[in-house]
C-alpha cells in the first residue's frame, strides 16, 4: 500500500506529530512518500516560482500514484497546502483518513471532514493498524465531526 503523507510541518508539535507518524506507518511495513523527504535538485538557485512548480509537480505525481493520503489535521486553519493535497486526493477519488491531531472536535474545517473518507483521533492512529483503519472505509459513517456542531456553534454566535 502506497501512502501518501499530507501534513503541515511549520512549528514543533507538527514536526514532531509528523516524525512519529512516518515512524508508525513505516513500522508497518507500508510505503510512505514524505514530501519533506524530496527536495528539488538546486533549489536554491531557482526562482521561488520554479521552485514551486517543481515542488507541486513532485508532490501532485505522487498523490496520482498512492493508494490512500494520510492527513494529520492540527484543526481549522492548519495549513492550506495540506488541505490541498486533501482536497486533490478526494476529487482524484483517492482514499483519504483524516487524523485528528488534538483540537476540539468543533474546530476542524467542514471543508477538510467532508472531503476525506473517514476520521480517526490520534489515539486510533497510534494504536491500530493502518490498513485496518483503511479497509473500514465505507463500513462506517465518517460521523467523528458533523456540520451539526458548526451549524450549532454559528446559529449560537448569531443570537
Amino acid at each position: 500500500m502506497k501512502i501518501y503523507l499530507a501534513s503541515p510541518f511549520f512549528h514543533q508539535e507538527e514536526i514532531t506529530m509528523y516524525e512519529e507518524a512516518i515512524r508508525i506507518l513505516r513500522g508497518q511495513g507500508l510505503n510512505v512518500f514524505v514530501p519533506r523527504e524530496h527536495t528539488i535538485p538546486n533549489a536554491w538557485d531557482l526562482p521561488n516560482n520554479i521552485w514551486g512548480e517543481n515542488v507541486f509537480a513532485v508532490d501532485y505525481l505522487a498523490i496520482t500514484q498512492c493508494d490512500v493520503v494520510a492527513v494529520l489535521n492540527f484543526g481549522m486553519y492548519s495549513d492550506s497546502g495540506t488541505a490541498w493535497e486533501c482536497g486533490a486526493a478526494y476529487a482524484l477519488g483517492k482514499k483519504v483518513v483524516n487524523i485528528l491531531c488534538g483540537c476540539d472536535d468543533t474546530e476542524y474545517s467542514i471543508m477538510m471532514v467532508n472531503g476525506t473518507n473517514t476520521t480517526v483521533d490520534l489515539d486510533t492512529f497510534r494504536k491500530e493498524w493502518f490498513a485496518n483503519i483503511v479497509e473500514n472505509i465505507g463500513k462506517e459513517k465518517n460521523e467523528k465531526i458533523s456540520q451539526k456542531h458548526f451549524l450549532e456553534r454559528r446559529n449560537s454566535s448569531a443570537e
